[in-house]
């Protein structure tokens, strides 16, 4: 069977994920698409600004702590509040970092920061999903795991698997402090 793809608008292009015979009639072909993504799935730009606003409170001027926030990110490495040497959105330094406390670092570092303390709530997000998703439910996933650790997302991921969409919102709901 030839792969053939078809424009749903002026700047995509869906190549269908099956497509079959109809009957028996030579040359009937039935094909369905999506937008969704396969695996691999990488973080988006968005999440990491996301996550960056999220921590620190703010995109750009003072927190609540009165750090100077770019973009979503502490560029600065300062002490929390346990004392221990800080930079990004809670990375918490290490010797591999080769940075001590009031150094600086730039956005382009801070972001591959957050990627690499990320990795662990991709990988579980990506062994643990065994459908295509739209880049904004990667992201949530892999948010939503990042806060609650690499098991904490299994019953949503289990309602994304069963494709049991009506039910995700009231799940989300569940990781809040406030419900």
């Amino acid at each position: 069977m030839e792969n053939q793809s078809v424009s749903n608008n002026e700047n995509a292009t869906v190549t269908p994920v099956a497509a079959g015979p109809t009957n028996t009639i030579a040359g009937s072909l039935s094909s369905g698409s999506t937008d969704r993504l396969a695996k691999p799935w990488k973080v988006s730009e968005m999440l990491l600004r996301f996550i960056g606003v999220w921590e620190n409170g703010v995109e750009n001027g003072k927190n609540f702590a009165k750090q100077t926030v770019t973009n979503g990110f502490i560029l600065i490495v300062y002490n929390d509040s346990q004392q221990l040497p800080t930079v990004s959105c809670g990375h918490l330094v290490t010797a591999a970092d080769k940075l001590k406390l009031g150094d600086t670092i730039t956005i382009e570092k801070a972001k591959e920061l957050l990627k690499s303390d990320l990795k662990i709530a991709e990988k579980a997000v990506n062994e643990k999903v065994k459908v295509p998703l739209y880049q904004n439910e990667y992201d949530a996933l892999v948010s939503i795991t990042f806060n609650t650790g690499r098991s904490g997302a299994l019953k949503l991921i289990d309602k994304v698997n069963e494709g049991n969409y009506k039910s995700i919102p009231k799940e989300i709901a569940k990781y809040r402090d406030w419900e």
